[in-house]
C-alpha cells in the first residue's frame, strides 16, 4: 500500500461559492476596465463619421433650394475640412502613441486580472489581498473618470454611455471585495494553506 503524500486537491475540497464568483467578479471586472477605452473610442469614430456625412448631405441638399436667406454651408464645411486636417496631421503620432501605451496597459492589466483570478480560484491568499488593493486603487480612478464624462452628458454622443461601464468595474470589484472575505472563504484559504505546507514542496520551503 502506499504511503504517499496527498496533494492539496486531494486534502481539501472544491472552492467554496463564495470564492469562485469572487474570482468571477474580478475578472470580469478586469475586462472592462481593460475594453471600456476602446469600446468609447470605437462608438465615437462610428458617431463621428456618422455625423459627417450627414452634415454633407444637408448641405448638399440645400443646392436644390434657392431661398434668399438660404444659409451657404459650403465655406463652413471648407473650414471644417481645413481644420480636420490639421488635427489629424498634427496629432497622428500622438494618437499612435496614445494607442501604443494603451494597448499596452490594457494587454498588462488583463494578464495581471487573469493571474489573481486563477489564484483566487485555487485559495491563494496572496490573490485576494493583491485583489482588494487593486480594487481599492481602482475604485476612485474610474468614479473619477467618470464623473470627468457625465460633466459632458449634455453632448449628444450616444459613445458616453460606454463610460458607464465602468460603473459596472467597480460594482463587480465591491461584490467580488465583500465574497472574498466571508467566513467560507476564509476557511478555504485556511485549509488550503494548510495542505500546502503538509506536502513535502511545503515542508522543504518552510526548513529553507
Amino acid at each position: 500500500m502506499s504511503l504517499q503524500p496527498q496533494q492539496p486537491s486531494a486534502i481539501v475540497a472544491d472552492a467554496p461559492w463564495s470564492l469562485r464568483v469572487a474570482a468571477w467578479c474580478w475578472g470580469v471586472a478586469g475586462a472592462l476596465l481593460a475594453l471600456c477605452p476602446a469600446l468609447a473610442g470605437l462608438l465615437l469614430g462610428l458617431q463621428y463619421r456618422a455625423l459627417r456625412g450627414h452634415a454633407y448631405r444637408a448641405a448638399d441638399a440645400t443646392e436644390f433650394f434657392d431661398f434668399d436667406d438660404r444659409i451657404d454651408l459650403a465655406p463652413y464645411l471648407a473650414e471644417f475640412e481645413r481644420i480636420e486636417a490639421w488635427v489629424l496631421g498634427l496629432g497622428g503620432w500622438v494618437l499612435a502613441l496614445l494607442l501604443f501605451l494603451y494597448l499596452g496597459m490594457a494587454a498588462a492589466g488583463l494578464a495581471a486580472y487573469v493571474l489573481i483570478t486563477k489564484a483566487t480560484f485555487r485559495g491563494a491568499n496572496w490573490a485576494r489581498i493583491l485583489g482588494t488593493v487593486l480594487a481599492g486603487l481602482s475604485a476612485p480612478l474610474v468614479f473619477a473618470l467618470w464623473q470627468f464624462f457625465v460633466a459632458f452628458a449634455w453632448l449628444p454622443l450616444d459613445a458616453l454611455w460606454a463610460n458607464h461601464l465602468g460603473l459596472a468595474a467597480l460594482l463587480l470589484h465591491a461584490i467580488g471585495l465583500v465574497l472574498v472575505w466571508l467566513p467560507p472563504s476564509n476557511d478555504f484559504v485556511r485549509a488550503r494553506a494548510v495542505a500546502r505546507i503538509a506536502t513535502p514542496a511545503g515542508v522543504a520551503e518552510l526548513r529553507r
